[in-house]
């Protein structure tokens, strides 16, 4: 992932969901805990939405892969 990623999009790409989906998938899990500014989310922050980011990404992929995707996105927020 580049440097120049913001928190937002590499969270977003480490989703393992389409580019259509996976933004907005990111953003209402923000949203459900009080973050309604991606841009300004911190790792904390995205630590509290994890079980909501879970929830959404369970839509759409199947048990195994949501957790790869979920243990990338905590070695991000490390």
């Amino acid at each position: 992932m580049s440097e120049e990623q913001t928190l937002f999009e590499q969270v977003v790409q480490s989703c393992g969901l389409a580019a259509t989906i996976g933004p907005g998938t990111v953003q209402r899990a923000l949203g459900s805990v009080g973050v309604n500014f991606p841009d300004r989310a911190g790792p904390e922050d995205y630590r509290r939405a994890l079980p909501q980011l879970k929830a959404r990404m369970t839509i759409y992929l199947g048990a195994a892969e949501v957790e790869r995707h979920l243990q990338k996105i905590e070695a991000l927020l490390k």
